[in-house]
Formats: structure tokens, sequence, C-alpha cells
């Protein structure tokens, strides 16, 4: 890939500095490394990712430009647990039944309409500091 445009290289050793994320830093050094004429082989291996994952970086960037080095949003997990009226049912039935986390994690499932495991439930309480002496 040969960039000529003094403005677009700039910017890709820019975002390579200082980009936002690890990916996206990754995304520029790759396309800058291409534009020195290094293979995408070598790309590939030096950033321990396929030869298809290289051309599939390439062939967005060609169509979307720097935007195609952010991550798109969306991406991941969803958060199962998320509203704060999520978190009052699960404060309010830990308040209800502080000695018996197991009782309240059934109730908190049964009123929410939802099914966590126990041990999301827990580390949900631990992220948000909720305990029956938490009120």
């Amino acid at each position: 890939m040969k960039i000529t445009e003094a403005k677009i290289l700039e910017e890709l050793k820019q975002i390579r500095k200082s980009g936002q994320s690890a990916q996206e830093r990754m995304r520029a050094e790759a396309i800058l490394l291409s534009n020195d004429g290094k293979k995408s082989r070598e790309i590939a291996d030096f950033f321990e990712v396929t030869q298809r994952t290289v051309f599939q970086w390439f062939r967005d960037f060609r169509t979307d430009g720097i935007s195609s080095l952010k991550c798109s949003k969306g991406r991941g997990r969803k958060l199962l647990l998320h509203s704060d009226e999520q978190k009052e049912i699960i404060k309010k039935q830990i308040t209800a039944y502080p000695h018996q986390p197991k009782k309240a994690y059934a109730h908190a499932m049964e009123e929410l309409k939802l099914h966590i495991s126990y041990e999301t439930f827990k580390r949900f309480l631990k992220k948000h500091s909720i305990s029956a002496t938490n009120e």
C-alpha cells in the first residue's frame, strides 16, 4: 500500500504515537510499515496476527480512511446488569437477606426476571460495593 498524501501520513504517524487505543495504534503502524515497503506477511508476523487480518486492515483503510483505525462501537459482550433500577433491586434484596446471599440472589433473579450465574452476581456486588452494611 503506497500513500502519497503528506497530510494522511502525518495523521497516521500521530495516531501511531498517541492513538486512543492500542488497536488503533497497531493498525496505523501496520499501514505505515506497508507504506515503507514491508510485506503483509512480515507485518502479520510482527503483530502476531494472521495475514488475513492485515489485509482486512488495509481494505478498511482504503474504503474508510483514517476512521477505519478506530474500533467500532458495540463490540464485545454486553452487560447483563447495567441499570440503576436493577442495582436498587439487588441492594434491596441484600438488605433484606444480609447473611443469606444465595437467598438474596434467588429473590433478585426472580424480581428482575433475569438469569445470571451466582458468580456474576457476586462480582456485581463487589464492583458496586454493595453489602448489607452499606446503606
